[in-house]
């Protein structure tokens, strides 16, 4: 009987249908008990602490004050508790990037304990608010590398008013390298080229050790040679 009523819940989960509160609960409690009838526990959660965030924030003791709830169910509660907690203080505090030193803390955030090269796009609306981040890896522990079609096919798709690149150095030297030169180069001519704003590559080694390529003032250097402008204009320069 409990799996065929199992399945029921699951239909209308993925259906999409109206769920009451007891009854999310009730489905989140499967995964507690195999075989169990988990309606009368979650109804008897909610009756004690009336919401599910307050079930998810209540602590084990209290959990465990529930008639038919012990110490381990209470246990899986707190741990979803604590994640969604983590997920939207993560959201919160990542959502928008008002300057460059949010910029560099947040891609530290992002990069940090990474044993493997990797590279991300943070594209951003024009009030800062993070749109979409892309992550790059070629699982190897010394290179990354991201072919310009997939830059472009980002800046087309997404449509961002402002880039960010970030990448990590395993090497623990932050320093630019010449392919991470000629990347830029390419990535700000595409920006050029699609009306996107690039504000920065950064280059994370340690939390002490960030390259800018923004502070380094290498970045202004590239966009005077590298925007479609002034490429056009050297063009008819030179034709002429």
């Amino acid at each position: 009987m409990h799996e065929g009523h199992r399945k029921r819940m699951y239909e209308k989960l993925k259906s999409g249908d109206k769920l009451y509160d007891h009854e999310l609960l009730e489905i989140l409690l499967f995964n507690a008990y195999a075989r169990k009838n988990t309606n009368p526990i979650a109804h008897a959660l909610l009756d004690t602490f009336v919401t599910i965030p307050a079930v998810l924030n209540a602590s084990v003791e209290e959990l465990c004050a529930v008639e038919g709830v012990g110490e381990s169910v209470a246990l899986y509660l707190r741990t979803v508790g604590e994640c969604t907690k983590n997920i939207r203080s993560a959201s919160d505090a990542a959502a928008v990037l008002y300057s460059y030193e949010d910029f560099k803390n947040y891609a530290a955030l992002r990069l940090k304990f990474k044993t493997q090269e990797i590279l991300e796009l943070y594209c951003l609306e024009k009030n800062g608010r993070l749109k979409k981040t892309f992550t790059y890896t070629s699982n190897e522990n010394s290179k990354v590398e991201v072919s310009s079609d997939k830059i472009a096919q980002v800046l087309a798709t997404v449509k961002p008013y402002g880039l960010f690149i970030a990448h990590n150095h395993l090497s623990g030297d932050s320093r630019p390298s010449v392919n991470d030169d000629r990347f830029t180069m390419e990535v700000q001519l595409l920006c050029s080229m699609n009306n996107v704003q690039l504000y920065d590559h950064c280059i994370y080694a340690s939390d002490k050790n960030i390259y800018s390529y923004f502070a380094d003032g290498k970045l202004d250097e590239i966009k005077r040679k590298y925007s479609f402008k002034s490429i056009i204009d050297e063009k008819f320069k030179n034709d002429k």
